[in-house]
């Protein structure tokens, strides 16, 4: 039996509306909504299509879905910009869904530690309700201390190592070019955050990885679904003052910005970015909110800021290469290098092929090759003993 849902699972987990699909199965608009409301059954030459599009076994559409929905629009944290489209909304809650469900299929088969982001979530909620009157910038800051301190953050450049250490699963996808990233947390608790891949420096990975980690702090009991645009702005804003905190530890950064020559002269701070590897605005934005710089500095500094293009490309950019997720890289390599799991077991189990979670984990194309390769037989020609004559 067909099942349309499916078609409509793989449809939004890659981002496609019914008239793109169509376009790319060289059929109707109109036949997909009849495909995917099963009032008629695609061709065998459309369901090749599909199974080459997605990278599924024909089986695949035609077995019930494993799938339910395990997290809910409220809870995703998206951009400003990113806020008007529900439609992409629904698109990353199937995404999420796919996601959090094959790596509940990989941990089954290990002992996995308790999560530290568990612990610092409940720490950082009990910390906000034991003082209810302090403001908003208070409680950023102290958050996102207890969060530096909780993780044991020495070093920005090991932020994602640490991030995934902590039990949040980090994933890269193709967000477009509007978005930087997005993060939730799922029915059953655990915390993702998704970064898009296209090229980025390193400094502003590590700043989304900051940001996204005050939205799971701050943020987790706002319904981001209900907010209006300024309400909406407010809550970025939140996450942004989080990460300059969380990332430039006060007293440090104080020490560090006395040294400066000149405070409204980019190219002083190069040094600071490569020791906190964070951007030079940022640097500069911390300073000014620290009253570090006066007015005029940072007018100056950004006048010298745009005068130089730094908004294009600031120094260092193009030579620190940013640091891509390892955690879900890390537990596929020891299940299938152990023999735990194998590609048979993903096209009987699954009826799907490797390419389909390279794409869904962001994954190198090459990253299965080893694992599809041909086992050696013990004995070959070359280890045959010759016998006497």
């Amino acid at each position: 039996m067909f099942f349309g849902e499916k078609l409509t699972e793989l449809r939004e987990l890659n981002g496609l509306s019914r008239k793109e699909l169509a376009a790319r199965l060289s059929v109707s608009e109109q036949a997909v909504w009849q495909y995917e409301n099963e009032s008629a059954i695609p061709r065998i030459e459309v369901l090749n299509k599909v199974r080459e599009l997605f990278s599924v076994d024909t089986k695949f559409l035609f077995s019930k879905t494993f799938l339910h929905q395990t997290a809910s629009e409220e809870r995703v944290a998206y951009r400003s910009k990113d806020r008007e489209s529900r439609k992409k909304a629904k698109l990353e809650l199937t995404y999420i869904s796919y996601v959090d469900y094959y790596i509940n299929f990989f941990e089954k088969f290990l002992v996995t530690p308790d999560s530290a982001i568990t612990a610092l979530r409940q720490r950082a909620a009990e910390m906000l309700r034991s003082d209810p009157d302090q403001s908003m910038d208070q409680r950023i800051t102290r958050t996102a201390d207890l969060a530096r301190k909780f993780l044991r953050l020495r070093h920005n450049k090991d932020l994602m190592y640490t991030l995934e250490m902590s039990g949040i699963y980090i994933v890269e996808k193709n967000l477009g070019p509007e978005i930087d990233a997005y993060s939730t947390i799922t029915d059953d608790g655990r915390p993702f955050i998704i970064l898009g891949n296209i090229k980025k420096s390193a400094v502003r990975r590590n700043f989304d990885l900051a940001h996204e980690l005050g939205h799971l702090l701050l943020h987790t009991a706002v319904d981001m679904e209900t907010l209006t645009k300024p309400e909406h702005r407010q809550i970025e804003q939140q996450a942004n003052q989080f990460a300059s905190v969380f990332l430039l530890p006060e007293e440090e950064f104080k020490r560090d910005f006395a040294e400066l020559p000149r405070h409204s002269n980019p190219d002083y701070y190069i040094d600071m970015k490569r020791k906190y590897m964070v951007s030079i605005v940022a640097l500069a934005y911390r300073a000014y909110k620290l009253g570090l710089m006066t007015y005029q500095e940072n007018r100056y500094f950004f006048g010298q800021w745009h005068k130089k293009s730094y908004q294009t490309l600031e120094p260092l950019d193009d030579q620190i290469p940013p640091i891509r997720p390892g955690r879900v890289k890390s537990l596929l390599q020891l299940l299938f290098d152990k023999c735990i799991v194998s590609i048979s077991d993903l096209e009987s189990e699954f009826h799907i092929t490797p390419m389909f979670l390279v794409n869904l984990f962001g994954l190198n194309r090459g990253f299965f090759d080893h694992y599809l390769q041909p086992k050696k037989e013990y004995f070959d020609s070359a280890q045959v003993i010759p016998l006497r004559r």
